[in-house]
């Protein structure tokens, strides 16, 4: 009965110390992009409006403006010129921004934002604009509208995901994760829980060998 005992409150402990772990393996993660409106690589072929960016948890919005997000659209091709008519705004996993689009071609929507674990991302995506015959072509502007401002309270701010334009296709599928770059802090916190459970199963093998060496009064 009682290696039993033993045996159930080591069972009991393990279990504490993975269900600790499991918010600090989720913490480490960054946000990452799971839908945008224009997807990644699709044709357009009515004027624009708005693009929009979801994310999978939700974006943090310290300012409670919107500030701390970015979103630019340039081009078309490999023009420079924005086309975004106005700041970012945030709602809870969604971003997005005005937009008014200039001559058909490829534009570039790129994005900057305070992910939920409080360091920033970006990265950006690109889709087609065919017009229709007569719709007007606006002139865009030589400068980002808005530029994003970085939280004072957002640690390490700079550790940011490198912009990739991802290749145009017909039909792309939802942007997958970027690599986070706590990668390493990740691993550690890993290793650390195998150590824990590790040592605990040692101990509860000695005190079961012990026992059984025990003689029998």
């Amino acid at each position: 009965m009682t290696r039993l005992r033993l045996l159930t409150a080591s069972v009991a402990a393990l279990g504490a110390v993975a269900l600790a772990l499991l918010p600090v393996v989720g913490a480490s993660a960054h946000d990452y992009l799971v839908d945008s409106d224009p997807k990644s690589g699709a044709v357009v072929t009515q004027p624009l409006q708005r693009v929009s960016l979801t994310f999978n948890d939700r974006v943090l919005d310290l300012a409670g403006d919107g500030s701390g997000s970015l979103v630019t659209v340039t081009g078309p091709d490999a023009g420079s010129r924005h086309f975004e008519t106005g700041c970012a705004t945030v709602a809870d996993r969604v971003v997005s921004a005005p937009v008014a689009l200039g001559a058909a071609g490829t534009y570039t929507v790129t994005y900057q934002v305070v992910s939920a674990d409080g360091h920033t991302v970006s990265d950006a995506l690109t889709f087609t604009y065919r017009p229709p015959a007569g719709a007007v072509a606006a002139a865009g502007s030589d400068a980002a509208v808005c530029g994003a401002k970085t939280p004072a309270s957002t640690p390490r701010s700079s550790a940011t995901a490198p912009a990739v334009q991802p290749t145009e296709s017909a039909g792309s599928a939802a942007p997958t994760a970027p690599a986070s770059d706590d990668s390493g802090n990740l691993a550690l916190v890993i290793g650390i829980g195998i150590g824990i459970v590790v040592l605990a199963i040692a101990g509860v093998l000695i005190v079961v060998f012990t026992s059984r060496r025990k003689p029998t009064e």
